[in-house]
């Protein structure tokens, strides 16, 4: 981490990681990207396993600092996928 106001994001399961920054391939929002500033709560990624999505969700109001991984990527429980700074 970088400081004292930085987090990490990191894959609760293992499966099939969509990260990048854009318009989400099933619903009508964006994923952020780097400088983005992301609500509590709001989707940042989201991991395909089992022919389910599983959100990941932001747990506060930051700024994303650093994307870690990338789409299509298959992660593993407690990879890093993200760093946030809270705003």
């Amino acid at each position: 981490m970088k400081n004292g106001n930085s987090f990490e994001i990191r894959a609760k399961l293992p499966g099939q990681l969509t990260i990048n920054p854009g318009k989400h391939p099933m619903r009508k929002t964006d994923l952020p990207g780097v400088g983005d500033v992301v609500d509590v709560r709001q989707e940042v990624a989201f991991i395909e396993a089992m022919k389910m999505q599983n959100q990941i969700l932001s747990p506060k109001k930051a700024r994303v600092v650093e994307i870690h991984a990338s789409t299509g990527q298959m992660v593993k429980a407690g990879d890093l996928l993200m760093t946030l700074e809270e705003v």
